[in-house]
């Protein structure tokens, strides 16, 4: 059995131990095309229920094909399982987007396309992706949609798409709430969710603390640097507003930052985020980490060595855990972890690589149960 395989099983089984209520309806298509929105037929598109499900198929070059599920009612500070089962000739995305009417800014500043989207790779045999989701104090509603996919013509049909829920996510003094906070270095949105530094961490708990209850947020975005995190409201809105507990902080900032400033103002922005994060949770741990090592491209790893060596430089002041996946990464020797050449964004691989390394820096933080 693979480690992805594993994941999911863990996943399956969390999920039968606590299902509850099934808010998408009609997620198994078995009653026809009754809630689902967008749906219909043209001269570019096909997007029907079928049989094996639903249909996404794209007749002509750039058609857009979309089918839409509105109105998903979600608990505040509830666990809920986000999943999609299906296959096809092309690639297509799963999306889930929670909303809070009291605070319009929530959905704008979340940024769900990065968060609780996963790319569908293609696939002959039907593939499941799932992903544990918080709906924390904010989201009181949300919808979901599945996409085609490039733009030339193919198809994708989607067996069961399901949002259930399956328990509460109050505080809970047992548990170890853990969030990781970066750019798309720590979301790797362009991954499936089985791929993801959270899967990852929840599989090697699962595997080497079976004694502990951990749970894993995270809430890192694509383009995202420090500043930006602390001086748009996202936040006060996604982090402090919305996660009542949080036990244990990772920190994986710096490639977008180095495009904006110096080492120096990186440090002073990582610092007033660990100082905000210390005052808003009292007691809260915090790890850093530094970004990816590019094999073969020592001007790339001189341009962003700075941030990561100021990563390095808070963490030994502060005394906080390091997470250095840079010199794991290193260690490796290949262009392996990561997606080319010119592009140090962490693979598949490299995501395992960054698992470890920050599963080593975690694990003394993680309380085991009583």
């Amino acid at each position: 059995m693979t480690k992805t395989q594993i994941a999911a099983a863990l996943l399956l089984l969390g999920a039968s131990l606590f299902s509850g209520e099934e808010l998408v309806r009609n997620g198994d298509f078995k009653a026809g095309d009754a809630p689902w929105a967008e749906l219909g037929s043209d001269e570019g598109r096909e997007c029907k229920v079928t049989p094996e499900g639903l249909l996404l198929k794209r007749k002509a070059a750039d058609a857009k094909v979309i089918a839409v599920q509105y109105n998903l009612k979600l608990k505040p500070q509830t666990l809920y399982r986000f999943s999609v089962t299906g296959k096809g000739d092309t690639p297509a995305t799963i999306t889930l987007r929670p909303q809070s009417s009291k605070d319009p800014q929530f959905e704008k500043v979340l940024k769900a396309w990065a968060l609780y989207t996963c790319p569908l790779p293609a696939s002959k045999e039907q593939r499941t992706e799932s992903l544990l989701f918080d709906s924390g104090l904010k989201a009181e509603s949300a919808y979901t949609h599945v996409t085609l996919n490039g733009k030339e013509p193919g198809s994708f049909v989607v067996s069961k798409i399901s949002l259930q829920e399956i328990g509460p996510a109050k505080p809970d003094p047992t548990e170890t709430v853990v969030l990781s906070i970066g750019d798309s270095i720590t979301i790797t949105s362009y991954l499936p969710f089985s791929q993801r530094i959270d899967a990852l961490l929840a599989e090697k708990v699962a595997k080497e603390m079976a004694d502990a209850k951990v749970r894993f947020i995270n809430v890192g975005v694509d383009g995202e640097y420090s500043k930006e995190l602390l001086e748009t409201n996202r936040y006060e809105k996604v982090i402090k507003e919305n996660l009542q507990k949080v036990d244990v902080a990772v920190i994986r900032y710096g490639a977008n930052d180095q495009k904006r400033y110096d080492a120096d103002e990186f440090k002073k922005q990582i610092r007033t985020l660990c100082d905000n994060l210390q005052r808003h949770y009292p007691g809260v741990k915090i790890v850093l980490g530094t970004g990816p090592y590019l094999h073969g491209n020592p001007d790339i790893n001189k341009k962003y060595g700075v941030m990561w060596q100021a990563a390095r430089d808070l963490a030994a002041e502060r005394n906080y855990p390091l997470a250095d996946v840079y010199k794991k990464f290193e260690a490796d020797g290949s262009l392996k972890p990561v997606n080319g050449v010119n592009d140090m964004h962490p693979s598949a691989y490299g995501v395992q690589l960054a698992a470890e390394v920050i599963f080593e820096a975690i694990k003394p933080l993680l309380k085991p149960q009583k």
